[in-house]
């Protein structure tokens, strides 16, 4: 407003370089060593749900937050993304991270194998729509999961809970985390539907 005082340190003036879109987001300080610069991503937008842009971490703070001990970064976008991205939008991170690709599951999906030294998940075959107990090899288990060592690839649907109830070649309707099922021929992360 033309002639309004304005106190020392007030914002005055925002400036937007229009050009290549970025996203901001945290890195949590217990797992920052599984990230690095240059790291490929696929970044998300909350009013494009399904569709994902490829994208690069370009910069992690040198320092965590004091507070929320978290890692400031920048997630630089592929120029594909330049026309579908405005200023401002929010945005979902994907990043793979663990040592060697390692996947994990929640403790709730992990049940007795065949055998007694055994341990096996529930994996739901997506094109009939019925289960099957797969066995793995489990690493440390943590709080709340534990890496699998052998026995599941990453594109298995696992079930994560309520396993005891289950049955070999029961049929199920996977959902996702707001209950709503899922098209089992939704494309993985990274793959365009076919068209």
């Amino acid at each position: 407003e033309a002639g309004q005082v304005v106190a020392a340190g007030q914002t005055i003036y925002t400036l937007a370089a229009d050009g290549a879109r970025e996203v901001a987001i945290a890195l949590p300080e217990s797992g920052i060593r599984d990230f690095a610069v240059g790291q490929a991503v696929e970044v998300e937008l909350w009013n494009r749900p399904g569709k994902r842009w490829p994208g690069t971490i370009r910069e992690i703070a040198p320092a965590a937050d004091a507070q929320a001990r978290t890692y400031a970064t920048r997630v630089s976008l592929a120029a594909e993304a330049l026309d579908a991205v405005e200023l401002g939008q929010s945005a979902r991170v994907y990043i793979a991270h663990g040592k060697g690709g390692a996947l994990s599951v929640p403790l709730a999906a992990v049940q007795p194998g065949k055998s007694p030294q055994q341990a096996g998940v529930w994996v739901v075959d997506p094109g009939k729509g019925t289960l099957h107990l797969r066995e793995v090899t489990l690493g440390a288990y943590g709080a709340q999961s534990v890496p699998v060592l052998s026995g599941l690839k990453a594109d298995d649907w696992v079930v994560a809970a309520g396993g005891h109830l289950l049955r070999e070649g029961q049929p199920v309707t996977a959902v996702d985390r707001s209950n709503k099922p899922i098209d089992p021929k939704m494309p993985k992360p990274g793959q365009e539907a076919a068209r």
